[in-house]
């Protein structure tokens, strides 16, 4: 059997793996659901988690909230709770409430902030539209 040119074969398997590859470049891959993504709640981590429900709930067609301050609130241990904690965990309770008062406060402000910059779009593209108007009026009109 006679000695092939290493340079064939390797240019052999290029071509092979380069054909390959470009062949999958035109192949449209089956496309994949988005992830689902679960919501995630405030909870305490001094409080037990709350048991589970084992039956499903029918389900119910719910208008879109959007997550507001009023909707997003501080969890609060009762007094009793309060009284079981140990001055270490009572010292990193009131950190992470306070946290928690920060967070809020930026996501309001935030909010805010949002709402003054889609009315600031929505005048702006009402002043866009007059303006578009006149300079219509100022064109001049093809003659036929």
């Amino acid at each position: 059997m006679p000695n092939k040119d290493p340079i064939t074969v390797v240019g052999i398997l290029a071509t092979i793996m380069l054909g390959a590859g470009g062949a999958m470049l035109y192949l449209n891959p089956t496309p994949q659901p988005p992830p689902v993504q679960t919501p995630v709640g405030f909870t305490s981590p001094f409080k037990a988690p709350p048991p589970t429900r084992v039956t499903p709930e029918p389900a119910k067609e719910a208008a879109p909230v959007s997550p507001t301050v009023s909707a997003l609130s501080a969890p609060a241990l009762t007094p009793d709770e309060l009284a079981k904690l140990t001055p270490s965990e009572r010292s990193h309770y009131d950190a992470i409430r306070q946290s928690l008062q920060k967070v809020l406060q930026q996501v309001q402000t935030l909010e805010q902030e949002n709402t003054h910059l889609q009315q600031t779009l929505k005048q702006g593209d009402e002043t866009n539209q007059v303006l578009d108007a006149e300079i219509n009026k100022l064109r001049p009109t093809p003659a036929p």
